[in-house]
């Protein structure tokens, strides 16, 4: 388990994983920044676009992709954006769509029991977990149980965090 204090888990924050800025993003980021209605629509675009700009690999669940597209088709009954917005996150560079194989979901149905979370909650857990990468959502619940076991992030921090890690890196 990381060390409890916020502050503590933002040092070195992108460099602690191999140099290589990773991590796992959960669908209510990418549907928040889909849905201009959503309250935190601004802020999850300024994380995916710091995203792009610094060409961070992020790692998907497959399962990323049906659940945006149900998440845009109940939410805006538009059939055709959600799958052209589906669609488009296979496009997305650095975008690392990783399959839900027998290994992954044994270990996501381990904390999704153990953690209590719901299913495809654990999956994103589990595949940060595996990969030893920062999980971000807006799911407080989702952050919350997945907090003892992986470092569990609001978008809004690793957004904080990314740009202190370009401030530093930038300083001689």
């Amino acid at each position: 388990m990381l060390d409890g204090s916020l502050t503590g888990r933002r040092s070195n924050f992108w460099t602690r994983y191999g140099g290589e800025d990773m991590f796992v993003i959960d669908a209510s980021v990418y549907v928040s920044r889909l849905r201009r209605e959503e309250a935190q629509h601004a802020e999850s675009a300024r994380l995916l676009e710091a995203v792009a700009a610094r060409r961070a690999p992020v790692l998907c669940p497959e399962i990323l992709l049906p659940e945006v597209a149900a998440a845009l088709a109940r939410g805006l009954d538009d059939l055709d954006f959600a799958y052209r917005a589906a669609a488009h996150l296979r496009t997305l560079p650095g975008h690392r769509f990783i399959a839900v194989d027998r290994v992954l979901s044994g270990l996501a149905g381990r904390l999704a029991a153990e953690r209590r979370l719901r299913g495809c909650d654990a999956i994103y857990a589990a595949l940060a977990q595996r990969e030893g990468v920062p999980l971000v959502t807006w799911d407080e619940q989702q952050r919350n149980r997945a907090a003892p076991v992986v470092e569990a992030l609001a978008p809004s921090e690793a957004l904080a965090a990314l740009e202190q890690e370009w401030t530093s890196s930038a300083q001689p």
